[in-house]
């Protein structure tokens, strides 16, 4: 029987089926690559391993786009035009700690007026806020890409499963991966590649991202030949609802205390209001700085034991005055938001209760490797979105949004323009062996050891030695724990189910394959960074270290092995301070500098 579904999945390599462009993600990069490609006179397959456009973490962000408020007041938005491009990228780089690729902030501040303009124009409801965003939400974000890419002759794939790049020569030459349901393994070529597939949360636990985002494609790019890039840096959305389990993992309560409310220790007290600088709360509760600061707070309150019974600790609203509740509702009419109803729980709140709120995985800064034309270190591959590293160095304060619209359109001229000057390459024969090999043996193998058991037991390894706080006696553990499932499970891994169309676990026990190379990356990483920075913070490293570490870490497979090693910042305008700092100091310096 084993040996039956074995010979059923030779790699199907189709010689009529070729493109100039694959783009790997449907959502919000995904989709602006398609349309600009496109656009370029490219032939593209847009693929996606749910459906196109109703799949990923744009529709369900909840969403602001971020521009200067002088590109703002050009494009027709008045309130802030005294702002600039040059005060823009200035705040994105001392926020960001210092590590961001300067020459990606450059090209995200020029962008992000005319993309936000072209959404506008597209038809994309929005309200401005006078200042730096227009906020929006994810699903009218895709609704009205999606219109977009229906205006154009663009071939869709849904429920592919990509799993590898090919290459030729050191070049990308096509993708191979899973047809989810046919169950048949096919190889599809390429002139060039553009990865849009976002982060890698789901790999944790408790995450407020969708299904999904497990990394598959950063490790595919990393075994293609690509490296990858501060991957230890990992931002955690706090306040998202642990407890009740029917809203498990989203992220309501944390869009309403930049409104209104306070997080309790489980004594009742406002732990952020009582025992932080009065700056520090400040910034925390009117600024996107919310994310780190209340995230380490929190953390830092469960482990001394003040925390709630499941973990997490409390979001109430008990002393906002209930006037003040029936002017926010004009804002999220109904209390809908994202199209979930959360009248329910504002009700619960109003009478003097609290949900249990913790820290989740919730945005990657590290990512693929990419220069400022979204080419990775492997030509013909492009990345784009929030599966890309460095723009954001080591703290995400801007809009990942406009994130995905700029990068985007970049990936799509640089892999337009490559496009034109290479010829259709075949892919590498022993290559595709090797990738077959990988792909059928948990299909071929009678051993015992499960998808669903390892899947938990990388979480339980992710959750406890790579969250928020971390020190090098957890991640030398993890890294161990990490390496020892390589070695001795993985190739014991094996799936009981015969049926290939719609095999479930089947595609968990090859996620699995790519989520432990992700994993170790990012172990790996913070365990070599001996520092603070941003939102990896080391107990045993507490200082931030602008005299040592400066510095990247970029991780690459060298002869099957995992190589780290470190390049300097890309510094293009804004020099960084050469000093050592304590977390709130940090904090201090930065707000100071920014003048807020």
């Amino acid at each position: 029987m084993r040996d039956q579904a074995r010979q059923r999945i030779d790699v199907q390599l189709s010689d009529q089926e070729s493109f100039d462009i694959i783009i790997v993600g449907s959502g919000g990069a995904g989709l602006r690559a398609a349309i600009e490609a496109h656009d370029l006179g490219a032939s593209i397959l847009l693929m996606s391993n749910g459906a196109a456009g109703k799949s990923g973490a744009t529709m369900m962000a909840g969403a602001d786009i971020t521009l200067d408020g002088g590109g703002a007041a050009k494009i027709g938005l008045t309130g802030n035009e005294l702002d600039s491009k040059t005060k823009f990228f200035h705040d994105i780089i001392v926020q960001g700690y210092y590590l961001n690729n300067q020459k990606l902030v450059e090209t995200y501040v020029r962008d992000a007026p005319a993309r936000t303009k072209e959404m506008i124009d597209w038809g994309m409801k929005y309200i401005w806020n006078g200042k730096r965003a227009i906020l929006t939400q994810g699903t009218n974000l895709n609704e009205t890409l999606v219109n977009q890419v229906s205006k154009r002759h663009i071939t869709i794939k849904n429920d592919f499963f990509v799993t590898d790049i090919l290459t030729q020569h050191n070049s990308a030459a096509g993708v191979v991966g899973l047809d989810i349901n046919k169950g048949s393994v096919q190889a599809i070529r390429a002139k060039a590649i553009i990865i849009a597939t976002g982060g890698w949360q789901r790999i944790y636990s408790f995450t407020s991202a969708p299904g999904g985002l497990t990394g598959g494609m950063h490790a595919a790019a990393y075994r293609a030949g690509a490296a990858l890039l501060n991957m230890e840096m990992v931002t955690f959305c706090p306040n998202v609802i642990l407890w009740p389990p029917a809203l498990r993992g989203d992220i309501f309560p944390y869009i309403l205390i930049e409104m209104f409310g306070d997080l309790l220790d489980k004594h009742g007290r406002p732990f952020l209001r009582d025992e932080y600088d009065p700056l520090i709360y400040h910034i925390a509760t009117t600024t996107e700085w919310n994310k780190l600061i209340f995230s380490l707070a929190a953390t830092k309150i469960v482990a001394r034991g003040d925390g709630s019974p499941r973990g997490g600790t409390y979001y109430s609203i008990k002393n906002v005055p209930l006037n003040i509740l029936d002017e926010a509702e004009k804002i999220y009419p109904g209390w809908r938001w994202l199209r979930t109803d959360f009248t329910s729980l504002i009700d619960w709140l109003k009478q003097g209760n609290a949900v249990e709120v913790a820290p989740a995985a919730h945005y990657m800064e590290g990512g693929i490797a990419v220069d400022e034309h979204a080419s990775t270190t492997l030509k013909g591959l492009y990345a784009a979105g929030e599966c890309s590293g460095g723009l954001f160095g080591s703290n995400r304060v801007a809009s990942a949004i406009t994130q995905i619209f700029v990068q985007g359109v970049v990936a799509a001229k640089s892999a337009v323009a490559y496009s034109k000057k290479v010829r259709l390459a075949t892919p590498d024969e022993k290559q595709l062996k090797q990738v077959e090999s990988r792909l059928t043996a948990p299909l071929t193998r009678n051993d015992v050891v499960r998808a669903v058991d390892l899947k938990k037991a990388i979480k339980k390894i992710a959750d406890a030695n790579l969250w928020v706080i971390r020190n090098g006696t957890g991640l030398k553990k993890a890294v161990a724990e990490l390496e020892s499932i390589v070695r001795n499970d993985l190739p014991r891994l094996s799936v009981q189910t015969q049926a290939l169309a719609y095999n479930k676990e089947w595609i968990d026990a090859i996620e699995i394959q790519s989520t432990l190379d992700v994993l170790l990356a990012s172990a790996r990483s913070a365990l070599l960074r001996t520092e603070s920075r941003g939102v990896h913070n080391r107990s045993d490293f507490p200082q931030t270290d602008n005299k040592h570490w400066l510095r990247e870490i970029v991780v690459r497979q060298v002869n099957g092995k995992m190589s780290l090693t470190t390049r300097p910042v890309t510094i293009t305008k804004l020099k960084p301070p050469r000093v050592m700092f304590g977390f709130e100091e940090g904090i201090i310096r930065a707000v100071k500098e920014l003048g807020e």
